[in-house]
């Protein structure tokens, strides 16, 4: 409030202390507000104000750049006149914050000037739209890392399908991550790949903004969808036993993938990575897989159910087998000494099915198995990676569920398939 309002403010409450004062005869307020004047009102000065890294607004001149070709964090430093000890004792405080080496073409970054001298003090380096990381040398070196807050908003999509998932939802302008968590949610019970016209589709998600800019989706927190005439729901519940998509009454929408293809454990002799020293090639290559050290014709069984898509010698992998389990996951059993009975492309096999045996053909230098697990046709670690829950909720946990799906049910019900549209959900 400015000065003067706030001295007229003022004027206008001591004199209708004295009225009341007046009014209830005169008594004397022990508050002391009459001690309070015009001359003796002290202003109290306006905050700073703060940008969204923490600081003051008008401390500063700030600079939005990208990094050039070529460009390293080192050059980037030297630019702003920062001397090579001062960037040494940044990149020692950085290890285990910033991978220097992984600095890309494009990639957004800040920097602080004094606003009189013109000198950087600081940088504030972004590794994505939300995450980041300051390298600070005004007083002393530090390096903090943080993120920018990252805003929800529930919002709804429907429609019918013309020719596939994903047009439907670009032609609404729907994130087609959206279809991605839809195939991973239903891809137990639904194929996918073999969707039909007609089929139908209602979900509602999380738009995440960074700034009132669209970053990207958040959790599908409820969706239906109509395929062949038939109607599959599902609603994410999180409790203190589980987390999963279940349909309307507890049952799980998803089915677990075993953590080995093996009835019994064995170890681990190798495991994933990006850049591995091939023991044949005497090189550093990536293994996409897990290698278990397993007896000569120990049987191998299939993690899940699903439909063999190749069952042959391949070169280098020797015998492999690969089952695609849903249109999100596919695995992969390499080397194999020979093949189940029955086993061959076009199969469909089941959970715990035996599927071939452990063996040494292709590029190997012993005995082993080398499983793998494809997670929408990219390879991820078979030993971290979360797989769904299998179990249903509970009987004694049902009415709490039913209760927490219910207004998610009501607007899943509320929406029509008249039309795709999109929905902003208040």
């Amino acid at each position: 409030m400015p000065l003067k309002q706030l001295k007229q403010a003022l004027t206008i409450a001591i004199i209708t202390t004295f009225f009341i004062s007046c009014q209830f005869g005169g008594q004397r307020n022990d508050i002391g507000t009459a001690s309070v004047t015009v001359a003796n009102l002290v202003e109290i000065k306006e905050l700073p104000g703060y940008d969204s890294y923490g600081f003051i607004k008008d401390g500063s001149e700030v600079k939005e750049h990208k990094v050039k070709k070529n460009e390293s964090l080192y050059v980037i430093l030297r630019s702003l006149d920062v001397s090579p000890q001062t960037i040494y004792d940044l990149q020692e405080q950085s290890k285990g914050k910033f991978q220097a080496n992984r600095i890309r073409q494009n990639q957004k970054y800040y920097t602080y000037l004094d606003a009189d001298t013109k000198k950087a003090q600081r940088l504030v380096f972004h590794n994505s739209a939300v995450d980041y990381v300051i390298f600070d040398w005004l007083d002393g070196v530090s390096v903090t890392t943080g993120s920018k807050e990252l805003r929800k908003e529930e919002v709804a999509a429907y429609g019918t399908i013309k020719t596939s998932l994903y047009e439907a939802l670009v032609e609404q302008g729907v994130n087609i991550l959206v279809a991605n968590r839809l195939s991973e949610i239903f891809g137990w019970q639904i194929d996918f790949f073999r969707l039909y016209p007609g089929d139908g589709f209602k979900v509602i998600y999380e738009k995440q903004y960074v700034e009132d800019k669209e970053y990207g989706i958040g959790d599908v927190l409820a969706a239906e969808f109509i395929h062949q005439g038939e109607t599959y729901g599902a609603f994410l519940y999180e409790d203190a036993d589980r987390l999963g998509y279940f349909d309307e009454d507890g049952n799980s929408v998803q089915k677990a993938l075993l953590k080995a293809p093996f009835k019994y454990s064995h170890r681990v002799s190798s495991g994933f990575s990006l850049n591995r020293f091939h023991p044949v090639l005497k090189e550093s290559r990536p293994h996409y897989g897990v290698d278990y050290a397993a007896p000569l014709g120990t049987p191998v069984i299939a993690v899940g159910d699903g439909e063999v898509i190749e069952a042959r010698y391949r070169g280098a992998n020797g015998n492999i087998v690969k089952i695609r389990h849903n249109s999100t996951y596919t695995t992969a059993y390499l080397h194999l000494n020979g093949f189940a009975k029955g086993i061959k492309k076009g199969t469909r096999v089941k959970q715990s099915q035996v599927i071939g045996y452990v063996g040494r053909t292709g590029r190997v230098t012993g005995v082993h198995l080398d499983y793998r697990v494809y997670k929408n046709d990219r390879p991820v670690n078979p030993l971290k990676i979360k797989l769904p829950p299998a179990d249903g909720i509970s009987e004694k946990d049902l009415d709490v569920y039913k209760l927490r799906i219910s207004t998610l049910k009501q607007s899943l019900d509320a929406l029509t398939d008249t039309e795709e549209v999109i929905a902003g959900l208040n």
